[in-house]
């Protein structure tokens, strides 16, 4: 069985002066890539059926496929939550503990972009959208002392359990910036996953600290998504 799991950031129109682009999708192109995967006969699962499905706990349908969004922008409850919705699939949404309502203070050089709120949160939640970390502000924790990269995943897997009243098992590496040290530091955490960006599919043998991730911007057309997904499904 393998495993894509996409990557998004925000769903959006592309501001004037972003500097990274390639941080949002149009609207009308998310709802393309949706169409596309479809059509394709994936259905989203979560991580916690990944999990399971490893340990031998479980089935999984014939195509699967995670959805993630970084950072958790207000505009998913917008834009992308209703065309999720529209298909029948779910996504799993990382979250920067301290910035919950705010805004993403840690990308001074981007037009500040405000961030999804507590009502939002629980109404997504309850419609089956998953919530899991970014840490508690948002580092790149391989350049951050250990005792300070174990607070920023402790405390953020703390805050968000009581947020969404569940346990939150799985980690989004901020910048991707991981090593070792810190996956070890996130198994003492308490996490039993983490995700990175990387072109390859996951298997159940795939590092369940290293699960690869495509990212997915306002390039990927339905075709090249399509050929992305076939290509790599037969990659050894």
């Amino acid at each position: 069985m393998r495993l894509p799991i996409l990557m998004y950031h925000a769903v959006d129109r592309i501001p004037p002066h972003a500097r990274s682009p390639r941080l949002y999708v149009p609207p009308e192109q998310f709802e393309a890539q949706l169409a596309t995967l479809a059509r394709l006969g994936y259905e989203t699962i979560s991580f916690a059926r990944w999990l399971a499905y490893r340990r031998g706990d479980g089935t999984l349908p014939r195509r699967p496929i995670i959805i993630t969004f970084d950072d958790g922008y207000r505009s998913l409850a917008q834009f992308a939550w209703p065309l999720l919705q529209r298909f029948g699939f779910s996504a799993t949404v990382f979250l920067v503990s301290d910035q919950i309502g705010k805004t993403n203070a840690w990308d001074p050089p981007e037009p500040a972009e405000p961030l999804l709120g507590p009502t939002e949160i629980a109404k997504m939640q309850a419609a089956g959208i998953h919530f899991e970390s970014h840490t508690r502000t948002h580092p790149a924790l391989t350049m951050i002392p250990p005792e300070q990269a174990l607070e920023q995943l402790t405390s953020s897997r703390a805050a968000l359990a009581r947020l969404l009243d569940t346990a939150v098992t799985v980690l989004c590496y901020p910048y991707g910036k991981q090593n070792a040290a810190v996956r070890t530091l996130a198994r003492e955490a308490g996490y039993q996953a983490a995700v990175i960006a990387r072109p390859r599919l996951n298997t159940t043998r795939t590092d369940p600290f290293r699960l690869t991730r495509l990212w997915i911007d306002q390039h990927t057309t339905p075709g090249r998504l399509r050929w992305t997904l076939f290509r790599l499904r037969w990659l050894a």
